[in-house]
């Protein structure tokens, strides 16, 4: 959904800012195409490509699963016909990429991210037809690069920073169908339908791959979730944030749900989508789904207040569920551009039975403490 913090425009992309070209907006009525809708689309000012999910080691099977997310935003600076452009040289987007690991078993969240202008050598997205789909150069002392490919009909995951003791590969193979959100391929974001964005999700991606923690690489094992999305628009000036969860239930059954929230925290709008074993889509709107927060956890380094643990109750399903964090601290927090979110691994239980896993998921809230409104 419309949600990852494309602040980059605001950081960098000024220079470009009084451009007389517009953006095409996101509207009814697309046509998707793949493997074409996979790479860049330079016509609409903001994309992403999210990847979230829970980890396995393969020589500890028992042990507490590992989550991890990788992001790469793509946020332009002026519509492309508008730049006259003297150089390969001369940037046309922003690329900023964000990755991080939980462990529940010691309580470590590592959280990493880059930011450059599309350029050669630094970083840039492929076009349709080319098997890498995004790329950036790895933070400053690390000697390697971030990639997103897609090959063979897998996505390929590649992250490293030396620093943080962040590193990881892995491929990520589709199971399911792809799930388009919303109507006629719109998935709208405030209830007069003039905000929104084409978007859809790949739920069930069989994950596989290694991550090195404490310098030694270990295989693992996994479920991973896409999600893709494009558009132009932005946040309605009354909406200061989100709630957005992505869930897998043992049964078969995957769930999408997101609201977006006022200042007061009074939900402004919100759908969600529900996803059988045999991969037919349902819409959920509001008023058929409760997600109600129980438990709040601190961040002593931005002082924001999350919720981290909430009842979710979807009575036409027959759904009453226990929705909780695998630990408190997942909270990213960008040095680049000051902005803060938590994104978070999360456990399911029936409500009723809070020892028993119905399945997993992740849960990312924004707009949550000061200064964290996100400027998409």
């Amino acid at each position: 959904m419309m949600r990852r913090l494309l602040l980059i425009s605001v950081v960098l992309g000024c220079a470009f800012g009084a451009a007389a070209a517009t953006w095409i907006p996101a509207a009814p009525g697309y046509e998707w195409q793949f493997p074409r809708d996979l790479a860049v689309h330079p016509e609409y000012k903001t994309e992403w490509w999210y990847f979230t999910g829970h980890l396995e080691w393969e020589d500890e099977p028992e042990a507490e699963a590992l989550g991890y997310q990788l992001t790469f935003f793509r946020s332009g600076m002026a519509p492309a016909e508008s730049l006259e452009k003297a150089s390969a040289w001369q940037p046309e987007d922003i690329i900023m990429a964000h990755a991080a690991i939980s462990d529940p078993s010691s309580g470590e969240h590592i959280f990493s991210e880059v930011i450059w202008r599309t350029t050669p050598f630094l970083g840039g997205f492929g076009q349709a037809g080319d098997s890498v789909l995004a790329w950036c150069q790895a933070p400053a002392g690390t000697d390697d690069q971030w990639e997103l490919e897609w090959i063979d009909g897998a996505f390929h995951l590649r992250v490293r920073d030396d620093a943080q003791k962040l590193r990881y590969e892995l491929k990520c193979v589709p199971t399911r169908p792809r799930i388009f959100h919303g109507e006629d391929s719109f998935s709208p974001k405030t209830a007069d339908g003039k905000n929104g964005s084409l978007y859809f999700s790949q739920t069930r991606l069989e994950t596989s791959g290694s991550v090195y923690r404490n310098d030694k690489k270990r295989t693992v094992k996994g479920k991973s979730w896409l999600d893709r999305e494009i558009f132009s628009s932005t946040l309605a000036g009354n909406q200061t944030g989100w709630d957005w969860a992505a869930i897998g239930l043992d049964d078969g059954r995957d769930l999408m749900l997101y609201r977006l929230r006022d200042a007061d925290g009074v939900t402004d709008f919100a759908v969600g989508d529900i996803v059988g074993p045999d991969g037919v889509n349902r819409t959920l709107p509001a008023e058929e789904w409760q997600w109600e927060a129980l438990d709040y956890w601190e961040s002593e380094e931005t002082e924001s207040r999350y919720p981290v643990r909430w009842k979710l109750v979807i009575p036409g399903q027959e759904l009453e569920l226990l929705v909780e964090a695998v630990m408190p601290d997942q909270e990213n927090v960008s040095g680049l551009t000051g902005i803060h979110y938590w994104e978070g691994a999360v456990l399911v239980h029936p409500w009723n039975d809070q020892d028993v896993v119905l399945g997993r998921g992740f849960v990312e809230l924004t707009g949550y403490g000061a200064g964290s409104r996100p400027p998409i």
